[in-house]
């Protein structure tokens, strides 16, 4: 047996995140087949401006807080901004990646937009197809779209003229204009809740009732296709000149409902305490000298650690931003001299270097801080912060993530514990690594000057080649080096 459904949002991800792919392959492909220097014009800075009498003969690469064109652009506009405003006209075609984008005037081909608004006001126009993601599309009445639509969004409110065929993935879609071919949406449900997040912008967002709803000012010059927990509101004055074709979304009834309240607070507690539990298993089996050596660090010098943790969080982020703008402005300027091949590298390159750097600070944060740190207190716990045996250290570590999860389910205190603990675990763990790195530095050196590897260089400090427990004068324990 089976009951209606809303459409989750889950399952028009594909759609969102497939037009993103194709909208940023655009704007690279675009960037890296730019060609050679002198046939397009290339600004950045805060405030760019293209002024209502000014007239860009060439394509047109802008980045900025703001961008607006009143004048005309003879060729394409790849722009990446904050805010984007089109007042005046754009000949060729419209790329745009930012925060907002406002269309009041002419793009004379195709406009893909990627963000988090795009409005068309009444005097826009899209001589060709319009495909956009993100949050929210707006055309007000009197815009004007010679060709197709391909969004994927959140809501739609589509008000203006279209010329061609509407393909939409989204929760709430509004049509109250007009379509000249056919409609086919991927909707939610009516009886779906709205969205509880909607952004921040400099244009007014309008509020769309989730599931599809036709106007009586809509007018379908082709058939209507959708799918959708519930049947879509169509108003009596709505003209549709073809077939209407409604596929009912149905889940298994016997699918049990998510738990809420304390239930789910404890099921999340769970959840979070055997992620933990496992990766830290693993940390004291392949890795015992860095638990004990970052414990050590942590129990030692806490305010190094903490000082650590943040600065190495910071240092991530900008090395993630200065990797990125490098990528661009090398493949800018490879593209510009038509190396599109190198350039291509170049940006790739970049970019995966960006998701290691990224994917890395994750892990070290939300698992093997969490995972220092608890084994840490746990130590302190028991009056033994180096246990010799390994079933001693597992307790150990099981109480304190313990101790940890019961206090990230506490409200307010929950995010300050977790931010507390991802700086200090971090921080032991980068001290801990440049220690070692430091300590392998000096016992290559005595060896490659004769002498045994164990004697300090006479020149060293007598902390270099030490280990950071020996601070705290305790040991790990003949256990700490080895699984038992």
């Amino acid at each position: 047996m089976s009951r209606t459904s809303p459409v989750p949002f889950l399952l028009r991800l594909p759609t969102l995140l497939t037009l993103l792919t194709l909208l940023a392959a655009a704007l690279a492909g675009a960037l890296l087949t730019a060609p050679a220097a002198g046939a397009a014009e290339l600004r950045g800075e805060e405030d760019v401006l293209v002024a209502a009498d000014e007239v860009v003969d060439d394509d047109l690469y802008a980045a900025g807080g703001t961008v607006v064109v009143d004048g005309t652009v003879r060729g394409d506009l790849l722009v990446a901004g904050g805010t984007v405003t089109i007042n005046g006209t754009v000949e060729g075609d419209l790329m745009a990646a930012a925060q907002t984008v406002v269309i009041e005037g002419t793009v004379g081909d195709d406009a893909r937009v990627a963000a988090q608004v795009l409005l068309l006001g009444e005097e826009a126009r899209v001589a060709d197809d319009l495909v956009t993601a993100g949050y929210s599309l707006q055309a007000r009445p009197g815009a004007e779209i010679g060709g197709d639509v391909l969004l994927g969004a959140y809501q739609a409110l589509l008000s203006g003229t279209v010329d061609g065929d509407v393909t939409a993935g989204a929760a709430a879609l509004a049509l109250a204009g007009t379509v000249g071919g056919d409609v086919q949406a991927d909707v939610g449900s009516a009886d779906e809740v709205g969205a509880a997040w909607a952004p921040t912008t400099e244009v007014v967002v309008p509020r769309v009732d989730p599931g599809l709803t036709l106007t009586d000012a809509a007018r379908l010059g082709g058939d209507l296709s959708y799918r959708s927990g519930t049947e879509a509101s169509i108003a009596p004055g709505a003209e549709i000149a073809g077939e209407v074709s409604y596929e009912q979304v149905a889940v298994d009834e016997a699918r049990p409902a998510e738990p809420t309240g304390p239930l789910a607070l404890l099921l999340d507690g769970l959840r979070l305490f055997v992620t933990l539990f496992v990766v830290g298993l693993l940390v004291l089996w392949l890795l015992p000298r860095t638990a004990a050596g970052a414990s050590g660090v942590l129990r030692t010098r806490p305010w190094l650690s903490l000082g650590w943790g943040a600065l190495t969080i910071a240092g991530t982020v900008v090395a993630v931003i200065a990797v990125l703008v490098l990528a661009v402005l090398l493949g800018i300027g490879l593209g510009l001299l038509t190396l599109g091949g190198l350039a291509a590298a170049v940006v790739v390159t970049g970019l995966v270097l960006d998701l290691v750097l990224v994917v890395g600070l994750v892990l070290a944060v939300s698992l093997l801080a969490p995972v220092v740190v608890g084994y840490t207190a746990g130590g302190l716990l028991l009056r033994d912060p180096a246990p010799p045996r390994f079933g001693k250290r597992v307790l150990v570590l099981a109480l304190g993530l313990l101790i940890y999860v019961l206090l990230r389910a506490v409200p307010f205190l929950g995010p300050v514990v977790a931010l507390l603990v991802a700086l200090f675990g971090l921080g032991a763990l980068v001290v801990w690594l440049w220690d070692a790195a430091r300590r392998s530095r000096a016992h290559r050196r005595g060896r490659g000057t004769g002498r045994p590897p164990g004697e300090p260089s006479p020149t060293a400090g007598s902390t270099t080649a030490r280990p950071p427990w020996q601070a705290g004068g305790s040991a790990p324990g003949p256990g700490a080096d080895a699984p038992r």
